[in-house]
C-alpha cells in the first residue's frame, strides 16, 4: 500500500512576510490506516491523564535490585538478601499523611505474614534519614526501613508519589503494583491472589500525595 505525501504552494489569507503557506495533503490508502488509526486513538485516550494510571512496565518482570543503607540499624539490606521469598516494597514518606494512616495496617500485616517467610521493606523517599527516624517512634512498626539516597531506586521502580507498594514474588517477578495507602486487608487479598496465580495486579486509591 502507498502512502503518498504532496506538498503544494498556497496563497495564506493575511500577511505572508514574503512566504507561501504550504498545505499538506495526505492520503492514507488500505491497511496503513488500520495501523494508525487505533494508534492515534490511543494517544488520544492517555493524553492528559495522570502517566501513574499507566499499568507498571515492570509488572510480571524481574523486580530491580537494591543494596540500601539501613535507617534503624547499622549495614545495608540488598535485595539478594530476599532472594526466593515473597516480599513487599513499601515507598514512603514522613511528610505523607497517608503514609502515617497505613503504618497501623503495615504492622498488623507484617505481623501477619512475617513468620510465614514474607518480608516487608520500607523504603525512604525524598526525605530525610532524620524525619524517618521521628516518624518510626511516633508511629511505630517493626519492619526493616532503608534509605533510598538520590531515589536511584525509587526511580527504577517508577515512584512517583508516596505512598507506592510493590509486590515481588519467591521467583523475584514484580506481581503487583498498588498506587495509595493500603486498607486494612489489601496486602492479605493480593498475596493470596498470587497464591491462586492471579496477577499481575495494579490498582491504585487517592490515598497519595506526590510532594510534601
Amino acid at each position: 500500500m502507498v502512502l503518498d505525501v504532496r506538498e503544494t504552494e498556497e496563497a495564506a489569507p493575511g500577511p505572508t512576510f514574503g512566504r507561501r503557506r504550504p498545505r499538506w495533503r495526505w492520503v492514507i490508502v488500505g491497511g496503513a490506516s488500520v495501523v494508525l488509526v487505533p494508534f492515534l486513538f490511543a494517544i488520544g485516550v492517555n493524553l492528559g491523564k495522570d502517566p501513574s494510571l499507566v499499568p507498571s512496565p515492570l509488572l510480571g518482570r524481574p523486580a530491580p535490585s537494591f543494596v540500601l543503607p539501613r535507617i534503624l540499624a547499622t549495614g545495608q539490606l540488598s535485595s539478594t538478601e530476599l532472594a526466593g521469598r515473597v516480599y513487599v516494597i513499601n515507598f514512603w514518606a514522613s511528610w505523607c499523611i497517608p503514609c502515617q494512616e497505613e503504618t497501623p495496617r503495615l504492622e498488623a500485616f507484617y505481623q501477619r505474614w512475617h513468620s510465614q517467610g514474607v518480608e516487608l521493606v520500607g523504603i525512604l523517599h525524598e526525605d530525610t534519614v532524620a524525619n524517618a527516624v521521628a516518624f518510626q517512634r511516633h508511629f511505630g512498626g517493626t519492619w526493616p526501613l532503608v534509605n533510598d539516597p538520590g531515589g536511584a531506586v525509587g526511580l527504577n521502580y517508577g515512584v512517583r508519589g508516596v505512598p507506592e507498594t510493590f509486590v515481588v514474588d519467591s521467583r523475584g517477578l514484580v506481581m503487583a503494583k498498588l498506587i495509595g495507602a493500603v486498607g486494612p486487608t489489601t496486602l492479605d487479598g493480593v498475596l493470596n491472589q498470587i497464591a491462586a496465580g492471579d496477577g499481575p495486579i495494579s490498582t491504585r486509591n487517592d490515598q497519595y500525595r506526590t510532594s510534601p
